[in-house]
């Protein structure tokens, strides 16, 4: 169903009930158009990028002034605070938003069951984290963090009031929706950052980001998604999406402790300053990478679940959605190892010299986390959130391995761990997400292939080009003239591996298309 094309929402009087109570079935109905579901999944795709684009966006602008009005201690300083809390959010979330995008089946008692569940737990995590406050003082030594984490608690209450009603949402492909409320609430979070900022109150301007958007997140959300939890229930359904929750919060946690391990032995290690821009560095080189296949996760799996019962058109769609990911991804990595010192200039500013090299080398990996993180799609799409969860434990072990090892060769040796780990555990974790739909390795590399080479060797040519003619330059004009330069040599080369402008304009259709909503 498209959007408008229906009222918002459908209320049926459940008679059975005998007491008059709103059923709002239009987000509960499983079936789909299928032929109009390609086109609704590329609209909610493009929509899903273009949004997170723009959250990036506003992301960047606020990084770009708070590194000028804040120190590398105080960005240290929350990061501390982020060890602690991030677990909480796989926590919170117990897997149940996978479980109702992708359910089978779902009515007004269960999802209000959940919601139930999802605002208690939001509660509780918001109590355990004040408790485990002095435990984060005792462990960096650094008395701010008590009230930094009392106060950062509170976001989880609100996180918790919003899980299923952005669930439904996205269950019924509304992202256009979702897209208002990110870009709304990252805006409003960066905006009370910023004259927090310049209030002098320093790292409390990265506190109260967080909690100002997890505040607007939860206003927006009930002010879109009309639906109204009633009182929680017992039921056989709820006890199975439970079940599949809980596999899926167990690959979360493996992944967490995988991504945060790193942050946790540098800071730890040396201390909150070099946390600071080893963490800036993962911000401004990560993010964006996960951001782009975060913001396609949920399109994707709502897409997938509905074909999984047709394998073809599910490798179709799967193959198709990472050829244009990778035709984004591969060049946008290649381009930031080359221009490492530049773009951290213009982002960050002069005082944060020391991330360049630790971005440049984060960058490499950049295009492949994007491929990587795909590998959720396939497991939550087909209902195998226990293989998602043996998976997140091999990757787990494979990434602590490498930071301790990387850690023998300082923070720089951390980060070449992680990058080169990402690399390797791109192309085994698609094969084995696909297996249940048998995934070739063949039809993987199809898709990637000519966008990977084409990124590699227009990253050499640029680079050599560039020390030859723009190094020389002022910082504008030669950033400028990069990038009109490398997205030339980018296309010509991947027109000559394609034999043709064919692919590169598919491309540009498929993305024309995503970004004209009716």
């Amino acid at each position: 169903m498209q959007e408008g094309s229906v009222p918002f929402y459908l209320e049926l009087e459940d008679k059975s009930m005998g007491n008059g109570q709103k059923v709002y079935e239009d987000y509960f109905a499983r079936n789909v158009d299928k032929s109009t579901l390609k086109n609704q999944a590329v609209k909610g795709g493009l929509v899903s990028l273009t949004s997170r684009t723009l959250s990036i966006g506003v992301h960047l602008i606020g990084v770009m002034i708070l590194a000028r009005l804040l120190s590398p201690d105080d960005f240290g300083l929350v990061a501390m605070a982020s060890v602690f809390t991030n677990i909480f959010f796989v926590f919170q979330d117990v897997g149940l938003t996978d479980a109702t995008i992708q359910a089978e089946a779902l009515d007004h008692n269960i999802v209000s069951t959940l919601f139930w569940i999802n605002s208690g737990i939001g509660l509780l995590i918001a109590i355990i984290l004040a408790a485990l406050a002095p435990l984060a003082v005792l462990f960096f030594k650094r008395k701010e963090l008590l009230p930094i984490l009392l106060v950062l608690s509170t976001g989880f209450i609100f996180w918790g009031l919003s899980v299923q009603h952005l669930a439904l949402l996205k269950r019924r492909l509304l992202f256009f929706k979702v897209s208002v409320i990110n870009i709304l609430s990252h805006f409003m979070g960066i905006a009370a950052a910023v004259l927090i900022a310049i209030a002098g109150m320093k790292y409390w301007a990265l506190v109260l980001r967080e909690v100002t958007w997890a505040l607007f997140t939860f206003i927006l959300t009930w002010l879109y998604c009309q639906w109204r939890p009633g009182l929680p229930s017992k039921s056989p359904e709820v006890k199975k999406l439970l079940r599949f929750g809980a596999n899926s919060v167990g690959f979360y946690i493996f992944d967490y402790f995988s991504k945060n391990m790193d942050k946790t032995i540098i800071g730890k290690r040396f201390g909150s300053e070099p946390l600071g821009f080893y963490s800036r560095a993962c911000y401004i080189a990560v993010t964006p990478s996960a951001q782009l296949s975060g913001s396609l996760f949920h399109v994707a799996v709502s897409t997938l679940s509905k074909l999984r019962e047709d394998k073809k058109r599910f490798l179709k769609y799967y193959s198709n959605a990472i050829s244009l990911i990778s035709f984004i991804g591969m060049p946008f990595s290649s381009f930031i190892v080359v221009m490492n010192k530049e773009l951290v200039y213009i982002l960050l500013g002069p005082k944060w010299g020391p991330t360049a090299e630790l971005f440049g080398i984060l960058g490499l990996s950049a295009g492949s986390y994007i491929i990587y993180q795909t590998s959720g799609w396939l497991h939550v799409s087909l209902g195998r959130s226990d293989r998602w969860l043996k998976w997140g434990i091999f990757n787990s072990i494979i990434l602590i391995a490498g930071f301790f090892l990387g850690l023998i060769f300082g923070i720089n040796g951390v980060a070449w761990a992680l990058s080169l780990s990402i690399i390797a555990l791109t192309t085994p974790s698609i094969l084995y997400a696909g297996r249940p739909v048998l995934m070739s390795l063949s039809a993987f590399l199809g898709a990637i292939s000519n966008n990977t080479v084409a990124a590699i060797i227009s990253g050499v040519l640029f680079w050599q080009i560039k020390i030859q003619l723009f190094d020389s330059l002022s910082l504008v004009p030669r950033v400028t003239l990069s990038i009109i330069l490398y997205i030339v040599l980018y296309l010509l080369i991947l027109a000559l591996f394609s034999r043709g402008f064919g692919k590169i304009h598919e491309y540009l259709l498929q993305i024309k298309s995503g970004l004209y909503l009716k």
